[in-house]
């Protein structure tokens, strides 16, 4: 095990970008890692767009429908963009610590 999947396995922030050997075990990595900044884009925009003040609902003032869709958007992108997360660490880690149900004869 190394120390980077260590850091992995314990929760701790992955880099921006999979290693050259995680993208030869793991291909999808890139494309995993580039939709999470996508996310992340897309997050921000929305969020500069429809500041949290429009996500406020009053009589004098109803949602407005593309503030509570951008809204939702956000939500969902950040349930995604852990999924994405998750799947990153249990690739790393199945890379680097050894499979404990082998048993050597």
């Amino acid at each position: 095990m190394t120390p980077r999947s260590h850091r992995a396995a314990a929760g701790a922030t992955l880099p921006a970008s999979p290693t050259p050997h995680e993208l030869v075990v793991f291909p999808e990595l890139a494309l995993l890692a580039a939709l999470q900044q996508l996310l992340g884009l897309t997050t921000l925009t929305l969020a500069a767009i429809h500041p949290d003040d429009v996500f406020v609902c009053s009589r004098l003032r109803p949602l407005d429908l593309r503030a509570a869709l951008a809204d939702q958007i956000i939500e969902l992108g950040a349930c995604l963009a852990r999924a994405a997360t998750c799947y990153r660490v249990a690739a790393i880690d199945s890379i680097y610590v050894p499979d404990t149900d082998d048993i050597p004869f």
